[in-house]
């Protein structure tokens, strides 16, 4: 019988030796005969471009998404981010944090007509699409401009994005949803508690968002909203019922007792985005 020592000491079946880059290569292509989906395409790509200079296209776009690679004319090359990744795990100094080189990026001057400054670049290229809660957006890339830009899948007009790649798909994401929805009105509507036990008065009713409280007082002839403090202002409800639209009438009262209530709650407003963007998935162009 063979004691845990003796196994302890038995020598690995596996040889103990340096792995270049293109070993590593080799094996995921054998692995891939086993697992089609051994590893993904950015992997795949950042490993062939370190070996042999090139990557397939379906590579090449996956890497541009990862804001690892990028398109210059019609130069496909590494961003200093990849090649300082490679550069770290060549060494063994890798320790888990890349550097930041956000600032180091010379900054894109915006002018004010948007249109013609997409017009500048030609039309976007395609990079991505992204779905955002079930709505597909195509987002392009100017590249000579060092910018992005978004449409519906269904459009074909384009719209600059202020952030790009480098600043993450959650960023994209919430820019996008800032830009077509009416964040602040859903903000209220998702996030509202109607206090249906509180003794407010007869026809009066409250309602609380994260502890910000706003009154809706009915009558015969009006309605009225109040926040503490402030005096009644009557509330236009024309077309809405009481009963069944009282969602609408309590984020309509909101708005009404608090008109800045965009900035007021611009804070929470821009993490619940952020926190919404963070569910997107992003898929490269190509599988359109």
């Amino acid at each position: 019988m063979q004691t845990s020592t003796e196994t302890a000491a038995t020598k690995p079946h596996v040889p103990h030796r340096y792995y270049t880059t293109g070993d590593f290569l080799d094996l995921i292509n054998a692995l891939r005969g086993y697992d089609p989906g051994a590893a993904s395409h950015t992997l795949m790509g950042l490993l062939r471009m370190a070996t042999r200079g090139t990557a397939s296209p379906v590579e090449q776009t996956a890497l541009r998404i990862a804001g690892l690679a990028e398109l210059n004319g019609t130069e496909f090359n590494l961003t200093d981010e990849a090649t300082d990744l490679l550069q770290c795990f060549s060494t063994g100094q890798f320790d888990g944090e890349m550097t930041d080189r956000t600032e180091q990026r010379p900054a894109v001057a915006e002018p004010e007509d948007t249109t013609d400054y997409l017009n500048a670049g030609g039309e976007p290229e395609p990079l991505a699409r992204l779905n955002i809660g079930g709505t597909d957006y195509m987002i392009g890339e100017l590249s000579d401009l060092n910018m992005l830009a978004y449409r519906l899948e269904t459009d074909l007009e384009w719209t600059h994005l202020k952030n790009t790649v480098e600043e993450g798909w959650s960023e994209i994401a919430a820019e996008i949803i800032a830009a077509t929805r009416d964040t602040t009105h859903d903000y209220i509507r998702m996030h509202m508690i109607h206090r249906r036990n509180a003794q407010v008065g007869e026809n009066t009713v409250l309602f609380e968002l994260f502890g910000f409280e706003w009154f809706i007082r009915f009558s015969d002839d009006k309605c009225e909203t109040r926040v503490g403090g402030i005096d009644w202002t009557e509330l236009d409800i024309e077309g809405l019922d009481r009963e069944e639209d009282m969602s609408q009438i309590a984020v309509k009262a909101l708005l009404t007792a608090v008109p800045n209530a965009s900035e007021r709650f611009a804070d929470d407003i821009k993490e619940w985005s952020l926190r919404l963007a963070a569910g997107a998935m992003v898929m490269p162009a190509f599988n359109i």
